[in-house]
């Protein structure tokens, strides 16, 4: 029981020491997450690559903004792999460069994603709406 005690005691005294030292700065906080560099934004791209799918398929995009959506994900992708042939990894600017223009463009997405909606609402188009979701009179 004594050793223990010691044991935790030990290990809630090195918790308090090694917490200040883990502490940074909030801006610094996604690079610093992964020991000195971001890791892939592939789950990134591919969460905004099926965003595009579903708003072709449920019709709230246009061929021609989903088209204009791919180019513009497929220009984030060139330009991360343009940061990362330079020194093999991302630095904090550049990190945070490629994950705003992520958020850029999953804002504008979003926001053409929900006109869709209300375009094929005015025009009474319900195909959109998943089963069980009807129109409130």
């Amino acid at each position: 029981m004594k050793t223990i005690l010691t044991a935790l005691l030990a290990a809630v005294a090195l918790g308090a020491i090694a917490a200040p030292a883990l502490a940074h700065e909030p801006e610094e906080r996604d690079y610093a997450q992964y020991f000195g560099g971001y890791p892939s934004f592939e789950a990134l791209y591919q969460h905004e690559y099926a965003g595009i799918q579903h708003g072709l398929r449920d019709g709230s995009y246009s061929r021609r903004e989903a088209g204009y959506f791919f180019r513009q994900l497929d220009d984030i992708r060139r330009r991360e792999a343009y940061y990362r042939s330079r020194d093999g990894y991302l630095n904090p600017w550049e990190g945070r460069d490629i994950q705003a223009r992520l958020e850029r463009l999953h804002d504008v997405m979003h926001e053409a994603h929900e006109e869709g909606h209300a375009q094929q609402d005015a025009e009474g188009d319900w195909s959109h709406r998943d089963y069980g979701d009807y129109p409130r009179r």
